[in-house]
């Protein structure tokens, strides 16, 4: 067995170890990340299905993040826009909840929304004021409660939490109700009212694959997984013993706990259909929210209005999601609900693909740290969103916190 004894081994070439290791470049420093899957991108992946591009889980950037400048030519993502606002599906119709500070020429129709009241629209607008001025540290842990529980403080309307900010919120947050933290929550919000939503043309992958695009030749071994970890030594499935001089670990949650033994910190799952349609159910490039109690589905979205690259000419492809549901057989159970929403159509739906994931973000509790400690001791680190927060966000300045941390042990040694 051959060993190798580089300054820094990460173990997972998902975001955060992308971000940890492109710092640690950048300052001229030895790193080598192994990777056990085929390619970069941990949950952040996109699949090639039938002419279609299918990311592993339906999931979006937030063009607000201001992480995201350090470390991407956003440009050269060619960035695809959600519209901003939502389609509310109830009582049989869709209502448009349009952003008038997005979209000024569409007050009209804001005002005319049925989805909120009036008061509702009075009390979003000074949410929207304050969030403005928020900042991580604006609400302390010890002050933090649910999200349902803040929006119920504001005075928002049980119908503005039950058909707007349940659907939205728990669809990123991946919570069956509206039970995660209020702190994160509003920082969510914040980004949302300050940014857009977009995808990359050529899927989400493109994100992990621009990162590792930046690093040498050879830093990166995929299909290499680590089999245990002794003491300061790491066997890995290509027959190499590692010895690094720092350790840092970047995996999913759960990986970690399998390989170091640190506690388990929960996870909440995904479930996603993507179905292929002759034509789109809808021309709107909005996400489209479940107003309604009935139905498992939450969000919908037909990627092909935003990204028409997403799909072959003249095809529709829409994904159908179930945010913190594991649900191997949602293609079936969403069927009937989308029947009532787009009619006899839907029986020219094609199943393209279902993905379960399990550990799609990690938990959130209410008064969570915004960051945990990443230092494990003996030269062990470790990075990833279940140390920050469950985000692209997260991960990124997870990663980019770490490293620059060790750029500064290193230069005091």
């Amino acid at each position: 067995m051959k060993s190798s004894n580089p300054e820094f081994l990460i173990i997972g070439g998902g975001l955060a170890g992308l971000s940890a290791a492109g710092v640690l470049h950048r300052d001229d420093r030895e790193v080598l990340i192994l990777e056990a899957s085929d390619e970069v991108g941990g949950r952040v992946r996109t699949d090639l299905v039938e002419g279609f591009k299918l990311d592993r889980g339906f999931q979006v950037l937030l063009t607000a993040y201001p992480e995201l400048n350090k470390h991407l030519d956003l440009d050269a993502l060619d960035l695809q826009l959600f519209e901003p606002g939502a389609l509310i599906f109830r009582d049989g119709h869709f209502d448009q909840l349009v952003d008038p500070f997005r979209r000024p020429t569409a007050l009209p129709r804001a005002l005319a929304s049925s989805s909120l009241t009036l008061k509702d629209k009075i009390l979003l607008l000074s949410l929207r004021r304050r969030l403005a001025r928020m900042t991580a540290t604006s609400w302390s842990r010890s002050s933090d409660t649910s999200i349902e529980t803040k929006f119920m403080e504001i005075g928002f309307s049980d119908t503005a939490i039950r058909q707007f900010f349940f659907p939205l919120l728990s669809g990123i947050q991946l919570t069956q109700k509206l039970e995660g933290s209020g702190r994160l929550g509003f920082l969510i919000l914040r980004t949302l009212f300050s940014g857009d939503a977009a995808v990359p043309a050529g899927g989400m992958a493109q994100i992990p694959r621009q990162l590792a695009g930046t690093l040498p030749p050879g830093t990166i071994h995929t299909s290499c997984s680590v089999e245990k970890i002794e003491g300061q030594t790491i066997f890995a499935s290509d027959g190499q013993k590692y010895r690094p001089k720092t350790l840092i670990m970047a995996t999913d949650g759960p990986t970690a706990t399998q390989l170091l033994g640190i506690p388990l910190k929960e996870s909440r799952p995904q479930s996603c259909a993507y179905f292929a349609a002759p034509t789109a159910p809808s021309s709107s490039r909005a996400i489209l929210l479940n107003g309604e109690s009935r139905g498992p589905a939450r969000n919908v979205a037909v990627l092909t209005n935003v990204a028409p690259s997403y799909g072959p000419k003249n095809c529709a492809l829409i994904a159908v999601v179930l945010p913190g549901a594991y649900e191997p057989n949602c293609a079936d159970l969403v069927k009937p609900q989308m029947r009532l929403w787009f009619g006899e159509q839907v029986d020219n739906w094609q199943h393209l693909r279902t993905y379960t994931i399990a550990h799609g973000q990690p938990v959130f509790e209410v008064g969570s740290s915004m960051r945990s400690p990443n230092h494990l001791g003996d030269n062990r680190f470790i990075c990833g969103d279940h140390r920050d927060t469950p985000s692209i966000q997260g991960a990124l300045v997870s990663g980019r916190r770490l490293a620059e941390d060790l750029i500064g042990l290193r230069s005091g040694i």
